[in-house]
């Protein structure tokens, strides 16, 4: 395997699940919708009122699930009713929006500050920033801000996020980069604000053709250009660092010498840039297998009240289990035999609930081996599976309260080759 095929499942990795994915969606529709049921009752939500901004509007979030930040598109003539106020009319708005939300989310602490509505929901990272906001005719914002005795701002998020979709459909490396700096700047703990990130490389990239160039050259010349460039000096020894790794892992690439020079781009990026995995994994262009004859799994034993949420996260271990080789989705890429994946459920149930696991093998190699499972069992919040058996399997978690289940996590894929 490549340095190169070693980045690409690097940025794989950093990359939220599908489950991730979900939670954000049903995170911040409830909160729009809600919203948009409050303020716009004739019309139905179809999320034509909210605007996604931050790293889920410019697509550059990056693993663990973080706040989502989104923009309410308040009615028009709503502006006035606040404008008018005497007092500080930009709390009272964020206050109100507060009042609407709370009537949704009782049980989830809510706060009102400076431009923005936060969420703080329990059962995730996935918090929801909303700021409340009047569109202007050339599509900016006129948004509030509840500082100092209070006042109105234009913004232009659009603008931002149509930089990063421009430099990205030029390069096809711009996205994919500020994750990874992202990564690295978490990993080594500098204190970088996503906006200087995202500006560093809009800009790296404007005075650097790179079309040309894998991974590997194209992240030690932005280290280069960024140290150049950047004045903080706290910031500087952190590049200082990362430029010496990356210098030395571009020598050990020269010289083929694969697996030190992984080592070096681990010690920057930390444990989600893959090991050296010729033996253990592999990729394929065409991930998908068929899934084999299925019949011997159980059907549900549970009535289903659906209620709550569910979802699986699952992350790849050497078959020791003592090192992280990095994130997979599910139907993700195929995984050779010998390795381990802990899958771990997450879910918004409250009160006393259990967790229930099904795993399902497909296939000859399972058949074979009387292995092919697919039964209920009690379990805990993490399983631990082998891949052991050539083919495609799933593993599903249900959560059953009173006997009964409130949520499951839908099926989970798997594919061995």
């Amino acid at each position: 395997m490549s340095i190169e095929e070693q980045f690409l499942k690097f940025h794989e990795n950093i990359k939220l699940t599908s489950s991730q994915r979900e939670d954000a969606i049903t995170k911040y529709t409830g909160v729009c919708k809600k919203l948009h049921d409050y303020y716009y009752p004739k019309t139905e939500y179809n999320g034509g009122t909210k605007l996604l901004i931050g790293s889920y509007g410019k697509q550059t979030n990056i693993r663990p699930a973080r706040d989502i930040d989104v923009i309410f598109f308040m009615p028009s003539e709503k502006f006035s009713q606040y404008d008018d106020n005497t007092s500080n009319c930009q709390s009272q708005l964020l206050q109100d929006i507060k009042k609407i939300l709370e009537e949704k989310y009782p049980d989830t602490p809510i706060k009102a500050f400076g431009k923005v509505v936060v969420l703080e929901f329990a059962d995730t990272k996935h918090n929801v920033e909303l700021l409340p906001a009047w569109e202007n005719e050339d599509g900016t914002f006129k948004i509030p801000n509840s500082e100092n005795n209070g006042s109105w701002e234009q913004w232009n998020p659009r603008s931002e996020i149509k930089k990063i979709k421009d430099s990205d459909t030029n390069t096809g490396k711009t996205k994919a980069l500020i994750r990874m700096i992202k990564k690295w700047s978490e990993n080594c703990t500098v204190k970088l604000k996503s906006y200087q990130i995202e500006n560093g490389i809009l800009d790296f990239f404007s005075s650097n053709d790179c079309s040309e160039k894998d991974y590997s050259e194209i992240i030690k010349t932005f280290f280069e250009y960024f140290y150049s460039t950047t004045s903080d000096e706290s910031t500087k020894s952190h590049l200082a660092t990362a430029l010496s790794r990356a210098n030395k892992a571009r020598d050990f690439e020269e010289d083929n010498k694969s697996n030190e020079a992984v080592t070096e781009w681990r010690k920057i990026f930390g444990d989600d840039f893959p090991a050296t995995l010729e033996k253990n994994i592999t990729i394929s262009q065409n991930t998908e297998q068929s899934l084999s004859d299925y019949s011997h799994c159980e059907t549900l034993k549970w009535p289903f009240l659906s209620g709550c949420r569910a979802g699986i996260d699952a992350y790849i271990y050497n078959e020791a289990k003592t090192t992280k080789l990095g994130g997979i989705n599910s139907d993700g890429r195929s995984l050779s035999t010998g390795l381990q994946i802990k899958f771990t459920a997450n879910t918004n149930a409250n009160n006393n609930f259990q967790y229930y696991w099904q795993v399902v093998n497909t296939g000859d190699a399972a058949r074979q081996a009387g292995d092919l499972r697919g039964k209920f069992f009690l379990g805990s919040q993490a399983q631990w599976e082998h891949t052991q058996y050539k083919g495609k399997h799933w593993v599903e978690c249900f959560i059953v309260q009173d006997d009964t289940c409130v949520a499951r996590s839908g099926k989970f894929f798997i594919n061995i080759k």
